[in-house]
């Protein structure tokens, strides 16, 4: 099954760095996925346009059940210092921010990454920003 474990999710700590692995992930036609360090913490980010697709509605409904609970479980564990996590939730990009630790980062990326990367789960992208 596609998808990352944990401590093989992407970081970049730079907004170069990311901006870089952008390009290349366009250049290459592949989807876009990483946690991203930033003063305010760590956010995670993917995104399928650079590979041409986005979610099939079925598996974008599963995606929004998938990180609620997540984010939830995380917001309301005192074992993670976070408050509160920002969303946003498009059928080809998701990004949550901001988490205190790389660490819980990489956990709820490693869930994501198991929905978003199934290319089971893609239908073509069209419209703007998507292939024609």
């Amino acid at each position: 099954m596609p998808g990352y474990d944990p401590s093989d999710v992407p970081l970049y700590e730079t907004q170069s760095a990311r901006d870089d692995a952008y390009a290349a992930a366009e250049a290459e036609g592949r989807p876009f996925f990483a946690v991203e360090r930033y003063d305010e913490g760590y956010a995670v980010t993917a995104d399928l346009m650079p590979a041409g697709y986005r979610l099939s509605e079925s598996a974008h409904s599963e995606l929004k059940e998938l990180l609620t609970r997540r984010v939830e479980a995380v917001v309301g564990d005192d074992g993670y210092p976070t408050e509160e996590v920002g969303r946003t939730l498009g059928d080809a990009l998701v990004n949550l921010s901001f988490f205190e630790r790389e660490a819980t980062a990489r956990e709820v990326a490693a869930a994501l990454s198991e929905l978003m990367l199934d290319e089971d789960n893609w239908v073509e992208a069209s419209g703007p920003g998507g292939l024609p």
